[in-house]
């Protein structure tokens, strides 16, 4: 059953996230909406979201953790690969390593989600995170002067 779960959460995702990265949004803005596309998908989705913490999987197979930790490192590459093609294509540099940046935004989300499994689904992942997020991206992100 969970493993049929992960697959429909990774299908669901993942087809959103390479819409986004076709789009002519620019890399920050990329980031921005895979982000929000995680958050807002857990918030419709509150089991999904105890899926993604491991809460619900308490008593199951490694396999299925592995499984839903290889979703969070698939994104997490994404960002960083958007990252790093912001940087040649668009002069938008990461004020730390593209890697750590990606760390650190993959960290934020799964912290919101783990709050909203922990508060029993009252806060919701997407609180704050129009306020938030340009916070976020002004301490991360710089345009590099020389080439944009």
């Amino acid at each position: 059953m969970f493993e049929g779960l992960i697959g429909f959460i990774e299908e669901t995702l993942f087809t959103r996230i390479r819409l986004i990265v076709t789009s002519d949004a620019n890399g920050i803005r990329q980031c921005e909406q895979i982000l929000t596309l995680l958050l807002a998908f857990v918030e419709k989705n509150p089991g999904m979201a105890r899926i993604l913490t491991a809460d619900a999987l308490s008593g199951e197979t490694d396999r299925l953790r592995s499984q839903v930790n290889q979703l969070f490192e698939r994104m997490e590459t994404q960002l960083k690969q958007i990252m790093r093609e912001a940087e040649q294509k668009e002069g938008i540099r990461t004020r730390i390593p593209a890697g750590s940046c990606a760390n650190l935004l993959m960290a934020t989300a799964e912290g919101r989600i783990r709050q909203f499994v922990r508060s029993e689904f009252r806060r919701r992942p997407t609180e704050h995170w129009p306020e938030q997020w340009p916070r976020l991206a002004e301490g991360l992100f710089r345009r590099d002067t020389q080439n944009g």
